[in-house]
């Protein structure tokens, strides 16, 4: 419509000078240039012609729609919609993720700097269903770090400024459905309504929920719930007063150092444990047959919540409290009723790198080609040292306790040296170590994450290296980091048991075992 509009009113402009060329070449520039700006200012007021009225809580996607209905053709054709995620299709292409993306439900609370940014980037991406919660509204001083918002939206709610601009990218309701809700979430059901229940005519579950809450209650009650219902959560910490992008890491929430927010979160987790076992009189909280059961582990667990943090020090303190805040009083100057008062100084790029770091796990996770993020805290070269001549030693203690059981028909005939071994009557491989010191970092760093496989206690403890299968030589993909208390009961249960693997709990052996897998599947690769 913009187009043609352009075009017709440029023909105007060319038929009028034509016209008026009698009048001498001056009067047809005023002219033209009285045309031609006319015509401009009409196609901007088209361009950005925007909806009067927004609502005070909820705004669906329908009701979004009707809004733009005489601004843009609502139906994609498939193939352009093809075209737009073409580039995604083809990094998932071989997890054939895609279709998942598009049928995904994503939950994201929070729309500030960082929120905006995830919610922005999963909406470029092709996730089908996004709800966007925040109870704000956009500021002046939000400009310098909100992905969509500009100039003409400050005073309007988060929530819809950011569905607004969404539905410019993809205009197809059905292919992209928006569900801004304006409204704070605080834990209470009578007072958050329906704003945590997915849409039951779509799905019975929330495929993922993103935490980009800044305030330390409210973010704790968010994970609290989740981690209650078991539903997957990807969480923010805090991005005010640092700006060094190569100190971002993704970890458990145990494991977030040197952030304040992290901390506080903690410990107000705990605080709501420890409320809900004096409340209900349980031990341990745990809740037999319930998926409920030590939903506190959650802290532990980043299959549960994972958390995105950056481990530098905050190089910028908040702002001062003013004359004025201290004449009217604090809590005139709060956002909400409990709320932080004093001023956050931001960079915009890091709440940006955050919010992008986000989506990019939450679209991995979606689209079913999940990565796995390196530890934050990096070994020396003599612990890697360490870690290896101890390795070395526990395997060639195993062949001299095991070799005299070795007969000629158990000697593996393998020409390569590296591959060559011997095996005793029971099936136990004996031969040489196939890693070396360098290989170390990799596997404590990337498939271990600088943490015991088994009790998932971190750095700051004894570490080994063990294998996992001792039918299988010592290689990457059967090397497991364990605390020293993990390799005694390890050993023991090898003598006990027969198999030290049996001693292991259920639910943790898959997971190692499905890393272990994972290495082999890049070994493959590579």
């Amino acid at each position: 419509i913009i187009w043609k509009s352009a075009r017709s009113r440029g023909r105007q402009s060319i038929n009028i000078m034509t016209i008026k060329h009698d009048l001498g070449r001056g009067n047809a520039f005023v002219m033209g240039l009285l045309i031609g700006s006319t015509a401009a200012l009409l196609i901007h007021r088209l361009a950005t012609s925007r909806p009067s009225t927004l609502p005070n809580e909820k705004h669906d996607s329908a009701s979004l729609n009707d809004d733009q209905n005489n601004q843009i053709q609502q139906c994609l054709p498939p193939e352009i919609r093809s075209e737009m995620l073409s580039r995604n299709a083809l990094y998932f292409a071989s997890s054939n993720g895609m279709p998942r993306i598009e049928s995904s439900h994503v939950l994201v609370v929070g729309l500030g700097g960082v929120g905006s940014h995830t919610a922005h980037m999963l909406a470029r991406s092709g996730v089908g269903y996004i709800r966007m919660v925040d109870f704000d509204q956009v500021t002046l001083s939000s400009l310098n770090r909100h992905a969509v918002a500009t100039l003409k939206d400050v005073g309007l709610p988060k929530a819809i400024v950011l569905a607004h601009h969404l539905r410019e990218i993809c205009p197809d309701e059905k292919k992209l459905v928006l569900d801004p809700v304006v409204k704070m979430y605080t834990g209470d059901k009578e007072r958050d309504g329906s704003m945590m229940d997915p849409p039951s005519e779509r799905c019975q579950r929330w495929d993922l929920v993103i935490d980009a809450i800044d305030d330390v209650p409210t973010k704790a009650n968010l994970i609290a719930y989740c981690a209650k219902r078991g539903i997957r959560v990807i969480s923010c910490m805090g991005a005010g007063g640092k700006a060094d992008p190569t100190r971002v890491h993704i970890s458990d929430l145990r494991s977030a150092s040197k952030d304040p927010l992290a901390t506080s979160v903690r410990q107000k987790l705990r605080y709501l444990w420890k409320k809900e076992q004096k409340e209900t009189g349980e031990q341990n909280g745990k809740k037999s047959g319930d998926e409920s059961d030590y939903w506190l582990s959650c802290i532990d667990d980043d299959s549960k919540v994972a958390i995105v943090y950056s481990s530098e020090k905050v190089v910028a303190k908040l702002a001062q409290i003013t004359d004025e805040q201290k004449e009217e009083g604090l809590h005139n100057f709060g956002a909400m009723d409990n709320m932080r008062v004093r001023v956050l100084p931001v960079v915009g790029t890091m709440p940006a790198i955050m919010g992008q770091t986000l989506a990019a796990m939450a679209l991995c996770e979606l689209g079913g080609k999940p990565f796995r993020p390196v530890g934050a805290e990096r070994v020396g070269r003599n612990v890697r040292h360490k870690l290896y001549q101890h390795l070395c030693n526990r395997e060639k203690k195993i062949e001299q306790k095991l070799k005299s059981t070795v007969t000629d028909q158990n000697r593996n005939t393998s020409n390569d040296p590296e591959f060559r071994g011997q095996y005793t009557p029971d099936g136990t491989y004996i031969g040489p170590v196939q890693i070396d010191a360098d290989d170390v970092e990799y596997i404590m760093a990337e498939l271990w994450r600088n943490k015991c496989a088994v009790t998932g206690v971190g750095l700051g403890t004894v570490m080994s290296l063990v294998r996992w299968d001792r039918t299988r030589p010592a290689a990457p993909d059967n090397l497991v980091l364990m605390c020293s208390k993990a390799v005694v009961k390890f050993d023991q249960d090898w003598e006990e048991l027969g198999d030290g693997r049996n001693g292991v709990e259920e639910e943790r052996r898959r997971k190692i075992e499905g890393r272990l897998k994972m290495c082999a599947l890049e070994a493959e690769i590579f």
